[in-house]
């Protein structure tokens, strides 16, 4: 806009804002501009007062029913407890770990334990596969080793993430749940949802589980039930799936463990662990969200005192291994997310989590991440700074109704145990699965690093993995999986950038059994701002897919960059101009490349379609432009140069 309003009136609606927007857009619609979210609704850029007419914002106080602003009273401000994940698989790294982060700041521990414990199966037989973000933890043998652990731990509180084992991590602790302040991954349907089935059986396991539960409601400051939507964000959901998932969960345990509890009862024994992500306002919302919800599941319960006391962990849906330390922005915008939400504790997850077992540097980065937000930017004094914004108010609304309505379609439908049975979840996720990973191959989303701007003399760091220190499963005294039952489809993990990241690995192996990069080279001429401009989105584009990249400045004719490509050794040669110079250079510079060498791949930047036909007969294989699919592109690229798995 060239002049942003001369003079501002207030006005309840947005007519002449839109007059202003709409000539910016030059003749395009309004709602090209608008936001087509993943949770099934579509939000505007900007909404006023008249945009909010309708919705019902309740007047509450922080601390109040329906908790919506906050959880915590006024006096409380927003403070939340800083948590450090402890994940060494050595139990004597991670009792050190423990203190160091005592003594960095860290006011709770979150323990995660090795995938063979909390899942209960060895080597590749467990819920993860092979990646070190799925894979990390410690190993617990003995009740030394958790005792060494918690004798660190000093005032901090400790959160421990023990899956099939909670019955067994649980003994070792029990004669200290008076010394204790934290909980206990106590979440059954989570196991199932990982492993497919109970390893102990589903009877067994939900005695268990409310073994747990009675056994830590008889201490106030230690809870014996979490109730987690961490593994559905890793899983690819939505916000609003990861709320009605988390709601049905919760309705679920307090029918089948708590059947004769009061609501209030069973909401202080419990712990909600959400999964915060990457998209930085939907998520504030959506943790309003879910203080609203539950305050609706209380209701019909009849108890309205029941703020819920939810945990935000940074989630791996997002996380990279390429370009790790772009991780730290992310989680820093997450927790950032999660801070002006309003959670009641926090674990921002280290960097490097997706490469290897986490250092002291990276720890201590995810740490200060949080201390930084507290200490220097005051997050911690402001309860609910997004209160009034008509943006997140709206976004709150949507989130709200939508999670609502899946809630009670779920309900419906026989609960949260029935729809992972009937695999209605697992289809779901699926689906979604499918969306996202064709608009992140579209490049419709990005990831910085991966997929967008990606560092093309970047190599991949090999993941290690310890396996130096056995995890031994005989610490459960019984055969699992043994018992039959209940059987279903694994809700299965996934990070976006794993498809991209594997076609650069095989580049990368390609590349090292021939001792020297597989190069794409850019012939790059004529109009010097198109020529720039395909060649910048080029090589970002191939950059994905490991291939080095030759950049030039510009070559006078077509045959001179056709000859200066051949010399180049190049196994791709990109043609870099504009439509109009196409018909006239880009046969020749192909027809040139493909008569030196049939092999070579020979790709064009854009997709002039009135001459598609003839520059396929003039040798050229590919089109990279904004509507090709790259992932698709890449493995035709791979494919033509004899990289394969």
């Amino acid at each position: 806009m060239e002049r942003f309003f001369e003079e501002f009136s207030a006005e309840k609606g947005k007519e002449k804002w839109m007059e202003e927007v709409l000539k910016d857009l030059k003749g395009k619609t309004y709602d090209r501009i608008w936001w087509k979210t993943y949770e099934g609704f579509d939000l505007e850029p900007y909404y006023k007062a008249a945009d909010l007419e309708g919705i019902i914002i309740p007047d509450d106080c922080p601390g109040e029913f329906p908790y919506q602003r906050s959880a915590k009273p006024v006096a409380e401000e927003n403070k939340w407890s800083v948590c450090q994940e402890i994940s060494q698989r050595d139990p004597g790294d991670a009792k050190k770990a423990v203190a160091d982060a005592v003594k960095g700041g860290a006011e709770c521990i979150d323990l995660k334990l090795n995938c063979e414990l909390s899942s209960g199966k060895t080597g590749c037989g467990c819920k993860c596969g092979c990646g070190p973000e799925y894979t990390r933890g410690t190993v617990i043998n003995t009740k030394d080793d958790l005792t060494g652990i918690t004798a660190s731990l000093e005032s901090a509180g400790i959160n421990i993430d023990a899956g099939v084992a909670s019955k067994e991590i649980f003994e070792m602790i029990e004669p200290k749940l008076g010394e204790l302040k934290g909980s206990i991954d106590n979440d059954p349907l989570k196991e199932l949802a990982l492993n497919g089935e109970f390893a102990k059986g589903e009877q067994k396991r939900f005695e268990e589980a409310e073994y747990i539960f009675n056994k830590c409601s008889e201490y106030k400051d230690f809870k014996g039930m979490t109730v987690s939507g961490v593994h559905f964000h890793d899983a690819g959901a939505t916000i609003v799936q990861k709320i009605a998932y988390m709601l049905s969960t919760a309705v679920y345990y307090k029918e089948r463990i708590a059947e004769n509890k009061s609501f209030a009862d069973f909401n202080r024994n419990i712990g909600l662990s959400y999964g915060v992500g990457q998209y930085y306002l939907l998520e504030i919302a959506g943790l309003r969200a879910l203080r609203t919800l539950w305050s609706n599941i209380a209701s019909a319960y009849g108890d309205k005192d029941c703020a819920p006391d939810i945990h935000a962990v940074t989630g791996l849906f997002n996380k990279t291994v390429y370009d790790p330390y772009v991780n730290m922005l992310r989680t820093t915008t997450e927790a950032m997310s999660a801070a002006v939400g309003g959670c009641g504790s926090m674990t921002v997850l280290p960097y490097n989590v997706c490469i290897s077992e986490t250092d002291s540097f990276a720890d201590r980065i995810a740490r200060n991440t949080q201390l930084i937000l507290k200490n220097e930017a005051k997050f911690d004094r402001f309860v609910d700074p997004a209160k009034g914004s008509y943006f997140i108010e709206k976004a709150t609304d949507l989130i709200a109704k939508e999670a609502w309505a899946l809630f009670n379609k779920i309900e419906s439908e026989g609960g949260i145990f029935e729809s992972l049975k009937k695999g209605n979840i697992q289809k779901d996720l699926a689906e979604l699965k499918k969306k996202r990973l064709s608009n992140f191959s579209m490049r419709r989303d990005n990831l910085v690093g991966t997929n967008f701007v990606p560092n093309y003399s970047e190599k991949s760091v090999c993941p290690e993995i310890r396996k130096d220190i056995e995890q031994k499963l005989d610490i459960f005294g019984c055969e699992l999986y043994s018992s039959g039952g209940v059987k279903i489809e694994k809700v299965k993990l996934y990070r976006i950038s794993e498809e991209f990241e594997s076609l650069r690995k095989l580049t990368e192996k390609f590349s090292e059994k021939k001792d020297r990069p597989v190069s794409a080279f850019m012939a790059t001429l004529g109009n010097l701002t198109m020529r720039k401009a395909r060649a910048s989105f080029s090589m970002g584009y191939l950059a994905a897919g490991g291939f080095y990249i030759i950049d030039n400045n510009g070559f006078k004719d077509a045959s001179e960059a056709a000859d200066e490509a051949l010399r180049s050794g190049a196994e791709i040669i990109v043609i870099c101009s504009s439509d109009e110079e196409y018909p006239a250079v880009a046969p020749i510079i192909a027809s040139k490349v493909k008569a030196a060498d049939p092999k070579k791949v020979v790709v064009l930047a854009g997709y002039p379609k009135e001459i598609i036909d003839d520059l396929k007969k003039a040798g050229v294989d590919e089109f990279i432009h904004l509507k090709s699919d790259s992932l698709e592109t890449i493995r035709n690229i791979q494919s033509k140069i004899g990289i394969t798995e």
